[in-house]
């Protein structure tokens, strides 16, 4: 990779990295159902130029807005929600690596070898010894929540690889179009203090929201995918895993969550699964 191409990459990362915070702060202020469906509106008006109708693949693209959009953004940010931190949050969310090779093998007949084997029981392990460190373990259902949200995308990752010919960035217009009325209604019905929140003109919460809408969504995703244009996803693929160091690293450094042997050890086995999971994956495509 070029240098300007590494810095990209990096630059990326950081944004994801720091995503975590900033949905943090939205859906403490906004709520997770009224900050997730006030997200999509705007991604929705940002990406409507990529609007679309896909010939075949419309259906397919329901059923990922279903379970990318509103499903996997649901369980993300409730848990984010009561989870009390976002360390354990970026770590935990690493399993749609893992859960994409499961169901690509149950529902795709793909085969696997033993180093995607070890993958999966580091990456599975990993979540399971994080869920012992005392920190995280009393904020279990948030964790569980967001393993949830992870198989969700993995299930929305194996129905964008049978919807072939459909942009990046037409997709993730779709998913915001098909998830915002539905994120937006269902907070209505569960969530209260709706108008107050969407009235109270705070900077940082406001900023938050801009923040995932531009920075996380239009400029990170466009940016990968322009990287992905020109590199192999194994030469990627290491870059990717800054994106959960990142996260912990910022939520170390402004929410002063404490850091244990067993988190790190957790974290550790989890994020080098998912590196074997990403590598020998993007082998098996590239020989293929």
């Amino acid at each position: 990779m070029t240098l300007p191409h590494v810095g990209l990459a990096l630059l990326v990362n950081l944004i994801w990295g720091f995503s975590f915070v900033a949905a943090k702060v939205g859906v403490d202020h906004y709520g997770p159902l009224l900050f997730t469906g006030i997200r999509f509106l705007l991604v929705a008006l940002c990406l409507a130029p990529f609007l679309k109708l896909e010939k075949g693949s419309m259906k397919m693209i329901l059923a990922i807005g279903l379970l990318v959009g509103i499903l996997h953004f649901t369980f993300l940010y409730i848990g984010l929600f009561v989870a009390g931190g976002v360390s354990a949050v970026a770590i935990t969310i690493q399993l749609v690596a893992p859960f994409s090779l499961v169901l690509a093998i149950v529902f795709l007949k793909e085969s696997i070898g033993w180093r995607r084997i070890l993958g999966l029981v580091l990456a599975f392990g990993g979540v399971m010894l994080l869920g012992f460190d005392p920190i995280v373990f009393n904020h279990l259902d948030g964790v569980a929540l967001v393993a949830l949200a992870a198989l969700c995308m993995a299930g929305g990752i194996i129905l964008m690889r049978l919807a072939k010919g459909v942009g990046t960035m037409t997709m993730q217009a779709w998913i915001a179009v098909i998830s915002c009325p539905a994120l937006l209604a269902f907070s209505f019905v569960v969530e209260h203090g709706q108008i107050e929140a969407v009235l109270d003109f705070d900077f940082i919460p406001i900023s938050a929201m801009i923040y995932t809408v531009i920075a996380t969504t239009v400029i990170a995703h466009g940016s990968w995918y322009y990287l992905l244009q020109r590199y192999p996803v194994a030469v990627l693929t290491p870059y990717g895993l800054l994106a959960p160091v990142f996260g912990v690293a910022f939520g170390v450094f402004l929410y002063n969550e404490p850091i244990t042997w067993k988190f790190i050890l957790g974290s550790a086995l989890t994020l080098v699964g998912v590196f074997v999971i990403n590598i020998r994956t993007a082998t098996k495509t590239a020989e293929a």
